[in-house]
């Protein structure tokens, strides 16, 4: 049985129009909208006339529209909707345990997704061709400001229509034929924290009136400790107390990245551990009280870190640039970059040569060695 909503045309009538208070009233030239409800949620777009014929003409296309959809979902028996599909596609990466993070970054470019369709009276999966996508992605860059974060976007793009395309709600994938986004060497440069900034970082947190002292304390812990054990920001955030594992007479942070589920195990210097053990935050966690979303808590920090860093008088702070330092100062030591990749918690090595190996000395001594004995 097909399942084809009531579309009502009704007019909207602009304030000079002796009819306005009819929105039934057929004969005025006012704008002709449409009106229905689908999924228990009330729908509505322009008809794009001021004709009553041609509004009857668009929500019968409307309706066939409709009737497409689902007799194509009869015979997939699949979701036809964007929103089904979006819905569906969310609730598979959630079963599939997907970071938190991830989830948060896909729901946030299906969201953008789901608004661009309602712009352009997108209903179906479908009816979302190459052009659509191409011209939503011309806007992007009102949202990120480097290729990278573009490319990363793309690809949750096209993880979500592939998913569509298994699940039978699309016979063709209009994503796949997107074309890459270019990165350039560029994109993977890297710009660490000087021992400059990092000082005067710590000195303002000392110096600075307006934090209170509970702030002061669990703020110069949070940065001290991504400074010197690499962790990103929400791993450090969300560091677990058990997660500071006592070695004789060392410390070391031993958890799972929650990007990657890489392991992590690295040693700190005490200073930074009686830093953390000071803290009263509760008995589960350093810095997260673990009763709001983790989103919640680096979002909270996040702004502090920020007001931190005007403060502080530099330009382009950012909790990234903490790790970047760890890595950098590891490097310019002569430490190997196997070694590095490892303590960053990166999946790869590649990755690792990818943003730091102009840092690298030891790469550097290794080539002239394997150059000289080729001679």
């Amino acid at each position: 049985m097909l399942l084809i909503p009531v579309i009502e045309i009704f007019v909207r009538h602009s304030t000079q129009c002796e009819h306005r208070g009819d929105e039934r009233w057929k004969r005025c030239r006012c704008r002709k909208h449409l009106r229905w409800t689908w999924n228990g949620k009330q729908e509505r777009q322009s008809a794009k006339t001021r004709s009553w014929e041609a509004a009857e003409r668009a929500k019968r296309a409307l309706e066939l529209r409709y009737e497409t959809a689902q007799l194509g979902a009869q015979r997939d028996a699949s979701p036809a909707s964007i929103e089904e599909a979006i819905r569906a596609f969310l609730a598979e990466k959630q079963g599939g345990r997907a970071a938190l993070n991830t989830l948060a970054k896909y729901r946030l470019t299906l969201a953008r997704l789901q608004e661009f369709c309602d712009r352009e009276n997108l209903h179906f999966m479908p009816e979302v061709r190459l052009e659509h996508l191409s011209a939503w992605r011309a806007e992007w860059g009102q949202h990120y400001h480097s290729n990278f974060a573009l490319r990363n976007n793309q690809s949750r793009v096209r993880h979500f229509f592939a998913y569509a395309h298994n699940a039978g709600m699309i016979e063709n994938n209009p994503a796949r034929k997107l074309s890459p986004i270019r990165i350039t060497d560029e994109d993977f440069e890297v710009d660490p924290f000087s021992q400059q900034e990092y000082k005067k970082i710590l000195e303002t947190i000392t110096t600075w009136a307006e934090l209170s002292p509970v702030q002061r304390e669990r703020l110069k812990a949070l940065i001290q400790l991504q400074r010197w054990s690499g962790l990103s920001f929400v791993d450090a955030v969300c560091l677990e107390r058990r997660e500071l594992v006592k070695n004789g007479p060392r410390y070391r942070i031993d958890t799972r990245r929650r990007k990657t589920g890489a392991q992590v195990s690295n040693v700190i210097p005490k200073v930074v551990a009686a830093e953390l053990l000071r803290l009263k935050t509760n008995s589960i966690y350093f810095f997260w009280s673990g009763q709001s979303s983790q989103k919640s808590a680096t979002s909270s920090y996040d702004k502090l870190y920020r007001r931190l860093f005007r403060k502080a008088g530099i330009v382009n702070g950012g909790s990234h640039r903490l790790r970047h330092l760890f890595a950098v100062s590891l490097l310019e030591k002569g430490v190997d970059i196997r070694l590095v990749s490892r303590a960053l918690g990166h999946k790869s090595v590649a990755i690792t040569e990818r943003y730091y190996a102009k840092w690298s000395r030891q790469q550097q001594v290794n080539l002239e060695k394997a150059l000289a004995s080729s001679w």
